[in-house]
């Protein structure tokens, strides 16, 4: 019997090799993969229509708020791209000479159209507060793009892409770059003349079968991701996830928790990172997930 007709057996849902990258699960578990950065450095390149060289990944990155009392945040793919200074292969990547640009890149299958813009606008405040120390000039900020991929139209007007920056309103010829950007990614969006290649990522992302592999690109995806959905791990994880799910229903918050925290060091998961799986899976704030996993981490 494989991993996906374990699951299948067990539970009333969708088999592994059913899951989409726009999935949030399938999509988490590409950026933890071994391909997880080339997998983003063909996504952005996709989505930028431009080159993109080196790339560092931190898959589920979680930053707290400025206390215990202020809201964190948790982002999907945390991704620096080195692009200003060209970098031997001898450098290291966290040269303090090269200004990395920073994206967030996640799919987001929750309708919250009327809650997204102040949403990224808390993004952006919380990742600035990680980026400038004491002294140092506002230049020193890097810039940051927000990118979002979405199965419904964030605002109404049926395009592929919105891409969202701070300007004067009185007069829009008046040069204002803060380095801030959003990219709203509607997978059905039609308007504004999207490139082919977009549309068809796009499509793939949120189809990801056989049948929607149009270019090389895709392709090279693809691989990716048939041989991950075909590692024993990501079965059992996907397994665990719903037992987990139905857990937490009939057992409370607290018994779900500790379950999740026990399959965590099973799986030889550290103790931050599943801090910040139980922030990812219920919204809860840093302080409370880090009291979570010290009662329960045995």
């Amino acid at each position: 019997m494989t991993n996906t007709q374990i699951v299948t057996a067990n539970h009333k849902h969708r088999p592994l090799e059913e899951l989409n990258l726009i999935d949030d699960f399938l999509f988490q578990e590409m950026l933890s993969h071994e391909d997880g950065e080339e997998f983003c450095r063909i996504l952005l390149r996709t989505i930028l229509n431009r080159p993109i060289r080196k790339v560092k990944i931190i898959p589920q990155k979680a930053i707290s708020g400025i206390d215990t009392n202020h809201h964190g945040i948790r982002m999907d793919a945390y991704i620096e791209e080195f692009s200003d200074t060209p970098l031997s292969p001898e450098a290291v990547i966290t040269d303090s000479n090269v200004m990395p640009d920073i994206y967030d890149m996640e799919p987001n299958k929750q309708y919250e159209k009327h809650t997204l813009p102040r949403r990224m606008r808390y993004y952006h405040g919380i990742l600035d507060t990680q980026f400038l120390s004491a002294g140092a000039d506002y230049d020193k900020l890097p810039n940051i793009v927000i990118i979002t991929i979405l199965p419904y139209d964030p605002f109404g007007r049926n395009r592929m892409v919105y891409t969202i920056a701070n300007q004067c309103l009185e007069d829009s010829s008046i040069p204002y770059d803060d380095g801030a950007r959003k990219i709203f990614l509607y997978t059905k969006g039609t308007a504004g003349n999207p490139s082919q290649e977009l549309k068809d990522m796009l499509n793939y992302i949120e189809a990801t079968s056989e049948k929607n592999v149009t270019n090389p690109d895709i392709a090279t995806i693809h691989r990716f991701v048939e041989k991950l959905k075909h590692k024993k791990e990501v079965g059992i994880n996907y397994m665990k996830s719903w037992e987990l799910e139905k857990m937490y229903r009939k057992q409370g918050l607290a018994e779900g928790i500790k379950a999740l925290v026990t399959t965590c060091q099973e799986l030889g998961i550290s103790q931050s990172e599943t801090t910040s799986k139980i922030m990812q899976k219920l919204s809860i704030e840093q302080a409370d997930a880090e009291d979570y996993v010290r009662r329960f981490w045995q």
